[in-house]
Order: structure tokens, then C-alpha cells, then sequence
């Protein structure tokens, strides 16, 4: 029995939502996206281990290399001097020392820290360390267990200050508000921004990434489509704008969208070895970066064959999606409100479906080969705030986790080691919102105050899109009820339904009865005819979700988009 006790150091990137989306110029959001994900891999690996433990460089990696799976197997701590990298994925890094007792873990938390403040101001991250005991590669629990709860408690007790203050006798940055300690002296910021030629260095950093960013990208998903034999036919490119992702004129809408897996640490649970969580880590991103591979590939084959040009005015070669974090389990992408439905129900079916042991993602585990996953979607006035925006997608998204939890085994012990068999497999939901302006702040708030009628709630989401569950809530319900109202229904009833939906039972009961007056009726869903009969069914209806989606959802879209192989 081989056993061994490591020294661990575990890192991670804290408020990563608000050092994104702090400033309303898309183009600091992409270099913002672009720091976090290559944040460990360029500072703390290419500036910190690599001089720090010169015995150990050459098994120090600086490029993320999840895509080959010859690496999902190698186990650094095996062969190391003094110190190694478990794994980088999922906004962590976990580093292994060879000596449990050394104080190199400390110095190596002050060294990264240093660098961040020069490198990266903004940026924070959070640190633990302990101890992890291997026996024959098998995992203590409790150990990874500890280590996330000291993370978590010192992420309550310390909190870091990575910004020059702002004293009140210096400009503050019309970006993001920070202490304007930057100057611009060539213009290559302001020449987005106006005549201001002062800006803090955390704008300054996240501009000058964001052409890196867009390469990067760029050259990530070419190889992506390489692999999967796919030929793009066209130099495409995405948009750097907001303005640019295709609204038409008079359509100023655009969607943010948050796709999230289900369950995830449960499913790490069932990793008994350090090799297997590592390995488990890697397929994932590839499983997450494979299906949004898919979805560009399906949105560059509409555009070569003009599918959008009825919908979005978009440059050439310019494609409708801007994503702006692909990681792990977790995407969040930018898209025109009239495609946002559509584009985030593709991705959750590439996401839900098997993937062939023979494809190019190369995966092995039940986990990675299928992944259920919820989303939440957004839609916004252009010039909406992108953090709050941001924040409504994640509430969405945690409304439709909670759909989806409702589902899952009363008995399933959390606790308890678990199996992969233990882990049933799951369904996936989306939930959405539109907004028309200011708001209330919270999604629990916006749907008390203005999804609430006299018989309930206006609003009947979430919306299951794959697995199984109840058919009065499948997406595929409301996307009839949207579609089929212009046919069996004049726009001035339409508009009267929605008001009539806040009233009591008479108003409603007088309503269909004036509808099968003028031979009009409510559309033909299958699953919903309880619904036909009073409109109402369990205090909630679905009508005011359908109508508000028939701005942002059309049949002649969604009917060119299937066609597509």
C-alpha cells in the first residue's frame, strides 16, 4: 500500500462576475473574460512555478492543453522534486508540495498575490492550504472537503484590496469608477470611450487583452472544427460590440445567457482518486467546449446559407454570438433577443445528448459524455447595466436548477460517499425574463410585483427543454403557444388577454366566451387543453409567457434553424 501525505494549496478567483462585467464597453468585458480563464496559467505558472521551482519547469505547463486527452491520465505528483500543478479548471488550481510541513505554499501565495497587483489589478483570489493524503492514488474526501471549507471561511474573513483608493482628489475612471491612474497618452482607449484620456489600470489591463482575447478565441474554436471535421468555409469573426450582434434598426434587444451544469459536485463526489477528479475536470471542458463548437458550426452554416437575413443586419462574416466565458460546466455568451431561445435550446441539447466514444472530445465518463445543464436568458435593452444583466441570469438560472432538483430522488444522501450509478440522470430547464427598462433588482422581486394577477402567477416557468419530467412545463408547449397565436388570434386580443390574465375568473370566463363569438379561439396546444377551458391551471398560467416571447421567438427562424444538419 503506497501512501503518501501532501503539502496542498488550493486557489481560487473570487467576484469573477463583477471584475467581468464592471463597465458597460463589451470590448473590456472580452479582455476581462480573457484574464480570468488564462489568469493561473500566465501568472501563476509562467511567472510564479516556473522561477520558484526551477527543478520542476519542465513539467510546468502555460498552455491549457484539455484537448489532449493523452493528458488525462498524468499524474504530476508522481514524478515531481518539489512542487506540482493537480489541476487547473472550473475558476481553481490546485497545487501539490512534495514536503506537507514546508512554508512554500505561503511564499508562493505572497509571490502570485505580488504579481497580480502589477499584472492584473482588479483581479482577486482567495487561497487555502492543508494537506491531502493519497493511498494507492485513492482520495481522502475529507481532505478536498477541508480544503473548500477554508477557502470558503477565508474568503468571509479577508478580504483583499486591489485597487488604488480613490481619495476624492483624483479622476475616477468613467468605466468602472476606480482611480483614474492611467494615462492614455496615444488614444488607443479613447478612441472607444470619447476625449478621456485618464482611466484606472484594471480598464487598461482588460482593453489591452481584449485583441488577445478575440485571437485566441478565434483560433480555439478553428481547432475545435478541425478536429470535428467541420470546414467553416468563411474567416468568421465575433462581433466586439454590442451594437453589432445583428439588431435591426428600431430592435434594441440584445440577450445574455448563462448555461450552468447540474449538479456538479455531486458528480465529483463519486471521484475517488486525485487522477480521477483531474481526469473528470478535463473532459468536461471538453464536452462544454465541443457543444458550444457545435452551435458556432450551426450558426455559420445558417449564415453562408442567409438564414439570418431576414432577422439581423450583421456584417460579413461577422456571426450573431459573442461568448464570453466557455469554462468547465459554465458559458455565458452574448446573442441578438430574437435568436437567444433558440440559440440556448441547441446548446442544452448538444450539452444533454451522448456523446459517441469515438468523437473527437474523447470521453470516457459517464459525466462528461452527458451533461444536463439549466440556463437562464436575459433579455435587455442594449444599454442595460451588463452586471446587473449578468445577475438576473444567474437568478434565472438557479429558478430553473430548482425546477430540475424537484425531480431528482428524495432519498439521494449528499453526505454519504457516492457511486456514478447513485447520481440519476438528470432533465434540463431555462428560464427567462424581459425587461423593458428600470426594474426592481431581483428576479423574486420583478416577478411579485409584476407577474402576479388575481388568480396567481403570470409567469409558468421554468421551461424543461430535455430529460423527463411533467409535459405541462416541456419548452416545446409555450414555442406552439407563441408561434400559433398571430394565426387564431386578432393582436387586439392578444394585447386584451394579457390584462385580462391579472383579473378575476368572471373577466376570463366572459373573455372566451366573446372569443368563440367572433370564431377566435386560444392556440392548440396538446398538453395545455386544461388551460383552454379558464385559462388557469394549479394558480399559474402560461399565456402572458407566450405572449411576451412573440417579440423575440419566429417560426420562420426556428423552421430554417432545423433544417440545418
Amino acid at each position: 500500500m503506497a501512501q503518501k501525505v501532501f503539502g496542498a494549496l488550493l486557489f481560487d478567483t473570487r467576484s469573477i462576475q463583477r471584475y467581468i462585467y464592471s463597465g458597460n464597453k463589451l470590448r473590456t468585458n472580452v479582455g476581462a473574460s480573457y484574464i480570468v480563464d488564462r489568469i493561473f496559467f500566465d501568472v501563476l505558472i509562467g511567472d510564479v512555478l516556473k522561477k520558484m521551482f526551477p527543478e520542476d519547469a519542465e513539467n510546468f505547463s502555460s498552455t491549457d492543453d484539455a484537448w489532449d486527452s493523452s493528458k488525462d491520465t498524468v499524474t504530476p505528483w508522481t514524478k515531481m522534486k518539489s512542487c506540482c500543478v493537480a489541476y487547473v479548471g472550473g475558476g481553481n488550481a490546485l497545487l501539490l508540495f512534495n514536503d506537507a510541513e514546508t512554508d512554500k505554499p505561503v511564499e508562493v501565495v505572497k509571490n502570485f498575490t505580488r504579481k497580480l497587483l502589477v499584472k492584473r489589478p482588479g483581479l482577486k483570489v482567495g487561497a487555502a492550504t492543508g494537506k491531502l493524503e493519497l493511498i494507492d492514488d485513492k482520495l481522502n474526501q475529507k481532505d478536498i472537503d477541508a480544503l473548500y471549507l477554508k477557502l470558503k471561511e477565508n474568503q468571509n474573513k479577508i478580504f483583499p484590496a486591489v485597487n488604488v483608493p480613490y481619495t476624492g482628489l483624483t479622476l475616477s475612471c468613467e468605466v468602472n469608477g476606480e482611480a483614474a491612474n492611467f494615462c492614455d497618452r496615444y488614444g488607443e482607449i479613447s478612441k472607444d470611450f470619447g476625449d478621456v484620456r485618464f482611466f484606472s489600470q484594471e480598464t487598461a489591463v482588460k482593453f489591452f487583452a481584449a485583441e488577445d482575447a478575440n485571437k485566441n478565441l478565434r483560433e480555439r474554436f478553428k481547432k475545435i472544427f478541425r478536429l470535428k471535421s467541420f470546414d467553416p468555409q468563411i474567416d468568421f469573426a465575433f462581433p466586439t460590440e454590442i451594437e453589432k450582434l445583428g439588431q435591426r434598426e428600431g430592435e434594441n434587444y440584445f440577450a445574455i445567457v448563462h448555461v450552468d451544469g447540474n449538479n456538479m459536485g455531486l458528480k465529483f463526489r463519486t471521484c475517488t482518486g486525485l487522477a480521477a477528479r483531474r481526469k473528470l475536470s478535463r473532459e468536461i471542458r471538453r464536452k462544454t467546449e465541443g457543444a458550444f463548437a457545435d452551435l458556432l458550426a450551426k450558426i455559420i452554416r445558417m449564415k453562408i446559407s442567409g438564414g439570418f437575413e431576414k432577422f439581423l443586419d450583421l456584417d460579413e462574416n461577422v456571426l450573431p454570438i459573442r461568448p464570453l466565458i466557455i469554462g468547465g460546466d459554465d458559458v455565458t455568451f452574448f446573442c441578438p433577443a430574437n435568436m437567444a431561445i433558440l440559440f440556448t435550446k441547441t446548446l442544452i441539447e448538444f450539452l444533454d445528448a451522448d456523446t459517441p466514444e469515438d468523437s473527437p472530445e474523447h470521453l470516457t465518463e459517464k459525466f462528461s459524455r452527458h451533461m444536463d445543464a439549466c440556463a437562464g436568458i436575459a433579455i435587455l435593452p442594449t444599454k442595460y447595466p451588463f452586471f446587473r444583466g449578468y445577475e438576473l441570469t444567474e437568478q434565472l438560472c438557479d429558478a430553473a436548477k430548482k425546477s430540475m432538483r424537484e425531480l431528482l430522488p428524495k432519498d439521494l444522501d449528499t453526505k454519504k460517499p457516492l457511486l456514478a450509478e447513485d447520481i440519476p440522470r438528470g432533465s434540463s430547464w431555462l428560464d427567462f425574463a424581459i425587461l423593458h427598462g428600470e426594474q426592481a433588482p431581483t428576479l423574486e422581486q420583478i416577478r411579485s410585483t409584476e407577474y402576479r394577477g388575481a388568480r396567481g402567477n403570470l409567469h409558468f416557468g421554468a421551461y424543461r427543454v430535455c430529460g423527463d419530467g411533467d409535459s405541462l412545463h416541456k419548452l416545446e408547449n409555450l414555442l406552439a403557444c407563441t408561434t400559433e397565436f398571430p394565426s387564431v388570434m386578432a393582436n387586439n386580443k392578444i394585447k386584451e388577454l394579457r390584462g385580462i390574465l391579472q383579473r378575476g375568473q368572471d373577466d376570463a370566463e366572459k373573455f372566451l366566451r366573446q372569443l368563440e363569438y367572433q370564431q377566435q379561439k386560444l392556440p392548440d396546444v396538446a398538453d395545455w387543453k386544461n388551460f383552454r377551458k379558464n385559462l388557469w391551471h394549479d394558480g399559474a398560467t402560461p399565456y402572458v409567457d407566450a405572449i411576451e416571447l412573440m417579440d423575440f421567438y419566429k417560426k420562420e427562424a426556428a423552421d430554417a434553424w432545423q433544417k440545418l444538419t
